[in-house]
């Protein structure tokens, strides 16, 4: 009977304890001096070693940098920092930060000039590349000269006095053939234009300008191109070009064009062409596109004019040939006659003054054919010499009558 009493109260008196921690650690006193919830329980580092793990070993701290060196790092960074500085410098500096305070202050005393040395030559040298004549010159002084002072002083100021003279250069070339526009503009910046001015219009300001002098420049080629040359400059404008489009074709690209109509042309010539026009042509075609263009300006003019002077000198020729032989004609008929005449008159003389043997010679129709005047002339003499025969005979037969009475 005890002992089933005494159970219960051993069992409340355990529940009891058990619960009073927790009753302890949620009253309000209590909490203000708990650690708080958010800290994990954690054994303590001598808990650990009881445990035997080894404690945790604390990073060593890496100790404050000398002032110094701390300058040195500022000035080496700064360095990397400046567009200007080339790509020897930039290797150099970056190799020393990752060095000792030694090395970044050997940098700076020694590598530093001696890196930026090489890369002043190397920049100088790409701008003699690039450069204008008076900036090849004062280059190449700079770079004769062997200290770094001459190519600091033509990095600072000797390349830029000798591109504004290589710019005015640069400028009076423009005007040759130049539109109306880029010639306003170039007479300008002569005038009064400073050298930034005179660089900017060169690098970009010049080629809007150009554009619209080339645009001028194709409406006035359109009117004497050939066939081929109008479809293009038609094809390019619809096409909406670009500035450079319209530079490329007014400068190279016409001229090919303009050359095949060129070809076209000067065959067409040959058909019904005089020798030396003909002649000429030939040597066109096999020639260049200048010898072409030369020949269609100048050189079918004068070929044709020695067509036109060998066609006059043979019309000439002929012409004389006609007169002379009129005039030929003329005396041979004339001559005919007056042998004719004489013969008759001889013959008449002969014969007592017969005029039938005069009808016999025949000898005026043959005179004015101009031919058989030799026939006119033995005609004429045989009829002479017989009637002179008959005069003999006659003469010896009273002779012999009178001798016989």
């Amino acid at each position: 009977m005890e002992s089933s009493v005494k159970l219960p109260r051993i069992a409340s008196v355990v529940a009891a304890a058990a619960m009073a921690p927790a009753v302890l650690l949620s009253s309000p006193a209590f909490a203000a001096d708990a650690p708080s919830p958010s800290t994990p329980s954690s054994p303590s580092a001598p808990d650990r070693a009881s445990e035997g793990q080894p404690p945790a070993e604390k990073p060593a701290e890496k100790p404050a940098e000398d002032p110094q060196a701390a300058k040195d790092r500022a000035a080496i960074q700064a360095i990397l920092a400046d567009p200007a500085s080339g790509p020897g410098v930039r290797e150099a500096a970056e190799k020393a930060l990752k060095g000792t305070a030694a090395d970044m202050r050997h940098f700076l005393e020694v590598d530093w000039q001696k890196e930026q040395y090489v890369d002043d030559q190397v920049l100088v040298s790409r701008i003699h590349s690039a450069g204008g004549v008076a900036v090849k010159r004062e280059a190449e002084k700079a770079l004769r000269a062997g200290t770094h002072a001459a190519l600091k002083e033509f990095l600072a100021v000797g390349q830029h006095k000798a591109r504004y003279e290589d710019d005015q250069v640069e400028l009076f070339r423009m005007l040759n053939g130049a539109g109306r526009g880029i010639r306003e503009a170039v007479e300008k910046l002569l005038r009064s234009g400073t050298p930034e001015q005179v660089r900017e219009f060169i690098e970009t300001g010049q080629h809007n300008i150009r554009a619209s002098d080339d645009r001028v420049e194709l409406s006035r080629m359109y009117e004497s191109a050939g066939p081929g040359l109008k479809a293009a400059i038609n094809a390019l404008l619809n096409g909406h070009p670009s500035n450079a489009e319209l530079r490329e074709f007014v400068k190279t690209g016409q001229h090919k064009l303009r050359d095949e109509d060129n070809s076209v042309l000067i065959w067409a010539m040959l058909n019904n062409a005089g020798p030396e026009l003909k002649k000429a042509a030939i040597a066109a075609i096999k020639g260049t596109p200048e010898d072409r263009a030369a020949f269609l300006k100048t050189g079918q003019h004068e070929a044709r004019a020695k067509d036109k002077a060998a066609e006059d000198a043979a019309a000439k020729a002929e012409q004389d040939k006609k007169d002379k032989d009129a005039k030929d004609k003329d005396k041979n008929g004339s001559t005919g006659t007056g042998t004719t005449g004489g013969a008759t008159q001889a013959a008449a003389q002969g014969t007592g003054g017969n005029g039938n043997v005069t009808a016999a010679g025949g000898s005026a129709p043959l005179a004015n054919t101009g031919a058989g005047s030799e026939n006119v002339w033995f005609a004429g003499g045989s009829a002479a010499a017989l009637a002179a025969g008959a005069g003999l005979v006659l003469a010896n037969r009273r002779r012999r009558t009178s001798a016989e009475g």
